[in-house]
């Protein structure tokens, strides 16, 4: 059956249509850029480009997933075979062809970022910087993004030490200590699976043309998200055919804190200049209302490309915005609005609440948590990060790859083998002055002084075991392999042992049956693709998984999320919270005009998650640090022109709404605390202005402000640092 492209709206049916030389399609929320995406791969197939040479890359697995089971549907038989990756595992699987170009083995393992940050101590404590370890994270990072910039060690030197940045400088040293060890342990981080791409498609000519030979056509979703090395990748191997189709949103760019570059997607007209330009406007996800909030929200950036998302569907109801007087009143309002839903017949699985930062989410847990009502956090700790998952990898990782240190030093005495810390010690300073692998240092242990009687046998035991493992597993699928593992490593009997002392192990236990459950129907895909089962493949899997892959937006339950999670997902009833200056944006004032642009977006991608109903709240007052501090309302809620929005509150919430600024007072114009309205006033922060009205009583009195620079804002006189102009 032909591909029935009636299904698409001109716009959408524009891009599908359009089959050779680059096409920049600009999608705004909601406005079906998947399905674009799909259909223009199956009329490319359909009009006889072979479906193994398109590249469509975008950024989880699940949107991989999801990608390759709608092509599918469309070309049935043929779907399967296009290349469908994330950037990562792309990079994953063509360096396991290159890896010999790299003097790497085939099996290298992938580091994730706590493997990385052990990699960083271990380097701080060669370069003698152990009192340094607690900004271990801060030097991760900065690699991290060294690496996004394609710069290695030696070129990441050369531009620290031309800065006065000391971390950048200490960074630097690090990075070479750390890329050394790396190397060492045959493993690669997650910013050398594109880096190090980069590096052999620039330097090796033969393989770069085969590359490029090899697609036809490349599609590129979610551009606006990409980093400088991905950037590169793309443009290296769109160079030969030029059929390059990349789709994404410039108003959704959040990503800038972990290397994303907007101009990726700004100026893709200027790297390709030929580019038909496509602009997705009709929104099928919210109502008009929602819509509209989101425009005038969006609209305050200067570095855009325009467009206007649109709908055919209702209005809708009235956006509601309330003002709360702390972070647990908001929490508890949040809970009552949600309460309200279930009433009226919404399942919790259709709420979601989204704050600007992790810490935010205690107050909504506790509120939850008192009225009995089921949640999950999405970014909270997952299955892959619990310690005996994390165990069973690092033995499972050892077995495919011998060299791999960080692995090897984390099950070296787990369970406890007469191998302690002390131990451990002597054969990393043995291994770090003979230039040896931790693993060959283990071998020659009988040359390590200072090793007694019982190390040494729990080090022959234990690599007679491992060796005996290598051996054993060599040809098993994945599940069998891991399944062996776990048993001849005893670890398995070691954590069922603890069930009779330790209440949390048969937990423990669970979550090793449900890894053996994951990696079995890892080989059954494996196999229904026609692909033979391996461990080290399963391995490089696992470690590129993403913090949604594993997210059921289906379970009965209210979704607690950073704002930065949400982009992707789509609810009936959302809660955006925090809104206050200094909050959401982050910095308020003291934020540069490119930080406060990605607020905004970040706002954007907020209200944009929203089909039906928008609840916006912000909190008067909120604990930081262990201080009380007033808040400003959030400039977003004014320029959305939600300002004066109120909602009807059941219950006797303890919470004033707004009052629109000029509305008729409620007995209270006269001075009250020194405060009348008309009079000038000054803020710290935000300057001079207008008292413009007086409201509420008591703990709870109120002044509304308008600023010179337009900003109207209510603050309580109990806190606020407002003093007479």
């Amino acid at each position: 059956m032909p591909v029935d492209l009636d299904k698409l709206n001109p716009e959408q049916k524009a891009g599908a249509i359009h089959l050779e030389g680059p096409l920049l399609v600009l999608a705004g929320a909601g406005t079906g850029k998947t399905r674009v995406i799909t259909y223009r791969v199956a009329r490319l197939i359909e009009t006889g480009v072979p479906p193994e040479k398109i590249l469509a890359v975008t950024f989880t697995n699940k949107a991989a997933g999801e990608m390759r089971k709608r092509i599918e549907e469309l070309v049935p038989g043929k779907g399967a075979l296009v290349w469908v990756y994330t950037f990562h595992s792309f990079g994953a699987r063509f360096l396991r062809r290159h890896h010999e170009l790299l003097g790497l083995p085939r099996h290298f393992t992938i580091y994730d970022q706590s493997d990385q940050k052990k990699l960083v101590v271990e380097a701080m404590k060669t370069l003698g910087l152990e009192d340094q370890k607690n900004k271990a994270g801060l030097y991760v990072s900065l690699i991290s993004r060294a690496k996004d910039d394609l710069l290695d060690a030696g070129s990441y030197e050369i531009h620290a030490m031309a800065s006065i940045d000391q971390s950048r400088q200490t960074a630097a040293k690090i990075y070479q200590v750390y890329q050394r060890k790396l190397e060492q342990s045959g493993a690669l981080d997650f910013g050398d699976l594109l880096m190090r791409v980069c590096q052999i498609l620039r330097d090796h000519p033969q393989t770069r043309q085969r590359w490029q030979d090899e697609f036809s056509h490349l599609l590129v979703d979610e551009y606006q998200d990409t980093n400088h090395a991905q950037y590169i990748l793309t443009k290296t191997l769109a160079a030969k055919h030029k059929n390059v189709c990349v789709v994404g949103d410039d108003d959704q760019s959040i990503y800038s804190w972990r290397g994303a570059n907007i101009r990726n997607i700004l100026e893709f007209e200027k790297d390709f200049p030929n580019a038909k330009v496509v602009t997705l406007e009709q929104n099928y996800r919210s109502t008009g209302r929602i819509l509209e909030a989101a425009g005038l929200v969006i609209h305050h950036n200067r570095t855009r490309k325009s467009k206007k998302l649109w709908t055919q569907a209702e209005a809708g109801d009235e956006i509601k915005v309330q003002e709360l007087p702390n972070e647990a009143e908001e929490a508890t309002w949040v809970v009552r609005r949600i309460q309200d839903e279930v009433e009226s017949g919404r399942s919790l699985k259709d709420a979601a609440c989204f704050y600007r930062t992790n810490a935010q989410s205690r107050s909504f847990e506790e509120a939850l948590r008192r009225a009995r009502m089921p949640y999950k956090i999405v970014g909270a700790m997952r299955f892959y990060e619990r310690k005996e998952i994390k165990d069973a990898l690092a033995y499972a990782r050892v077995v495919v790859n011998g060299a791999d240190s960080v692995s090897l030093a984390r099950i070296v005495n787990c369970p406890p083998r007469g191998l302690g810390a002390k131990s451990l010690e002597l054969v990393e300073i043995y291994a770090a002055r003979h230039g040896l692998t931790l693993w060959d240092a283990l071998w020659a242990h009988g040359r390590v002084e200072g090793l007694g009687p019982k190390a040494h046998s729990a080090i022959e035991e234990m690599t007679k075991v491992f060796a005996g493992l290598r051996e054993a597993t060599a040809a098993m699928p994945a599940g069998g392999a891991m399944a062996v593992i776990l048993e001849s490593t005893g670890y398995w009997a070691w954590v069922e042992s603890e069930m009779e002392t330790d209440p949390d192990a048969a937990g423990r236990l669970a979550n090793l049956q449900e890894l053996l459950n994951a990696v079995k129907e890892y080989d059954e895909r494996e196999k229904s693709e026609g692909r033979t089962s391996e461990l080290g493949r399963y391995l490089a899997d696992i470690t590129l998984h993403t913090e949604l892959d594993g997210y059921d937006q289906n379970a009965p339950a209210v979704t607690l999320m950073t704002v930065h999670l949400a982009k992707g997902l789509e609810y009936p009833v959302v809660f955006l919270t925090g809104l206050e200056e200094g909050l959401f944006p982050i910095g308020g004032g003291n934020a540069t005009s490119e930080d406060l642009e990605e607020e905004r977006r970040l706002c954007y991608v907020g209200i944009t998650r929203a089909r039906e109903h928008l609840y916006m709240t912000y909190a008067a007052t909120r604990r930081l640090f262990g201080q009380v501090y007033a808040n400003l309302p959030s400039r977003f809620i004014l320029e959305a022109k939600l300002f004066g929005r109120s909602t009807t509150v059941r219950g006797g919430d303890a919470s004033s709404p707004y009052v629109p600024a000029g509305s008729a007072a409620p007995a209270l114009r006269a001075a009250v605390k020194g405060f009348k309205s008309g009079q000038r006033v000054a803020h710290p922060q935000f300057g001079r202005g207008i008292v413009v009205e007086i409201s509420g009583s008591g703990e709870m009195l109120k002044v509304t402000v308008r600023f010179d620079d337009g900003r109207v804002a209510k603050l309580l006189t109990r806190y606020a640092p407002l003093e007479p102009a």
